[in-house]
């Protein structure tokens, strides 16, 4: 143990007197290391976030929307409409959950406080298909449903910005020009801005939601949207959810073919199938991934070679006192390791600088750009074994050049 010590002080040392030599080789590796801590955490941080969006718009849903095509349909078309998801309740029997949904933007307001915010008209069966909880109180009854009760639930946010630390249980707010009163106040949900409304998802935080036949009736002004061409339609959107994920695709398609027959022939609706796009999604950030980590891989190769060519040039410039070690005792072991640990050294302070870098340049990623991040130890631990086999690696040939040099022919050379 003494004696590795030994070679670890003898090393540091050497590069003590070659400081300059010792940060120019390391530079490389600092660059590199950086890349990689960078390209790890945008890569953990896109993979949860898909996650966390596949989580948030429920498992083996199907989106139907109305389109977005610019164009006038030549036959009447009633559009997306309740009487829709009346109809595919019947049909598909294989759908667990059926929400139809509005949205309207309000704002809500309680006491002096004011908030813009999206308001929803929803089934109970959006809260049960995205697994939403309510941190106090509950959701929709059958009788304030049945009754049109002015009643409604909304996000803890909204909660906390109307009512600040106070419950909002049971308390009225204003949206537009009617008053609800609050029956629930849903869990605090993730959320972040790249989440894609044309998915379906949305943040539930600062949302309120009442039943949907309560909005129908209570904002009629409100209550068909004009969304392209000559069509109106009642619904944003219905979102479904199929029991089985292998009949998810078969039973967009059928879908697809089912609102053709109750819309007259006209092809005014999207089908989606989220699942779908974010597993495009997901793979398309896993190749990326890839290329960045080949691009990075290079780095590291071109800064070991860097290393590698520091410590030849090393080598030929001490060999007077290699040749001096060795007339003294020194063993080949002991040569070997001390070039060794000096390579390690510059690769390991080298990949230190770029851990920090990396962290950094993560940072400012996702504060300037709205890029997702996470760090995790199991990836910092690997990201700082790199540069030490890199230094093990590149170091280990002019260690040995250094170790098989004999003394004798050294000494009559100087």
């Amino acid at each position: 143990m003494f004696s590795l010590f030994l070679h670890i002080h003898t090393a540091w040392q050497a590069l003590q007197g070659r400081k300059l030599r010792a940060f120019l080789a390391a530079l490389g590796v600092t660059f590199a290391v950086a890349s990689m801590v960078a390209i790890l955490a945008i890569s953990k941080g896109s993979q949860k976030e898909l996650e966390q969006e596949m989580q948030l718009i429920g498992a083996n849903t199907i989106i139907i929307t109305p389109t977005t095509e610019k164009k006038n349909f030549t036959k009447n078309s009633r559009g997306l409409c309740l009487q829709d998801a009346e109809n595919i309740a019947q049909t598909y029997p294989n759908l667990s959950f059926i929400s139809p949904e509005i949205h309207l933007k309000t704002f809500a307001s309680s006491q002096s406080k004011w908030v813009n915010t999206d308001l929803y008209g929803v089934k109970n069966d959006y809260f049960q298909m995205l697994k939403l909880s309510c941190l106090k109180g509950g959701f929709f009854n059958t009788y304030q449903i049945q009754n049109l009760l002015p009643v409604c639930v909304i996000g803890a946010s909204l909660e906390k910005k109307l009512f600040g630390g106070t419950s909002a249980l049971g308390k009225y707010i204003r949206l537009d020009d009617q008053w609800f009163k609050v029956i629930g106040v849903i869990q605090t949900q993730y959320s972040t801005q790249n989440l894609a409304e044309n998915l379906g998802i949305h943040s539930t935080n600062l949302s309120v939601y009442i039943p949907i036949e309560s909005l129908v009736h209570r904002f009629p002004y409100k209550k068909f949207i004009q969304v392209s061409g000559n069509l109106t339609h009642q619904l944003h959107r219905i979102v479904v959810q199929v029991s089985e994920n292998s009949q998810l695709l078969k039973t967009a398609e059928s879908l697809q073919r089912t609102f053709l027959r109750l819309h007259a022939g006209q092809n005014d609706v999207e089908i989606i199938v989220p699942e779908q796009i974010l597993k495009e999604k997901q793979k398309t950030q896993r190749m990326l991934t890839q290329l960045l980590g080949a691009v990075t891989g290079i780095a590291l190769l071109i800064g070991g070679i860097g290393i590698m060519n520091v410590m030849l040039t090393s080598v030929l410039e001490r060999l007077k006192e290699i040749g001096i070690r060795k007339a003294v005792g020194a063993k080949q072991s002991d040569i070997h390791l001390q070039f060794l640990f000096e390579s390690v050294f510059i690769c390991f302070l080298g990949g230190l600088v770029g851990l920090i870098l990396g962290y950094v340049l993560s940072f400012v990623l996702h504060q300037q750009m709205q890029i997702s991040i996470a760090f995790d130890l199991q990836g910092t631990l690997i990201v700082m074994f790199v540069p030490i086999a890199i230094g093990i690696i590149f170091g280990w040939y002019p260690a040995r050049k250094a170790a098989l040099q004999v003394p004798a022919e050294l000494l009559h050379n100087e």
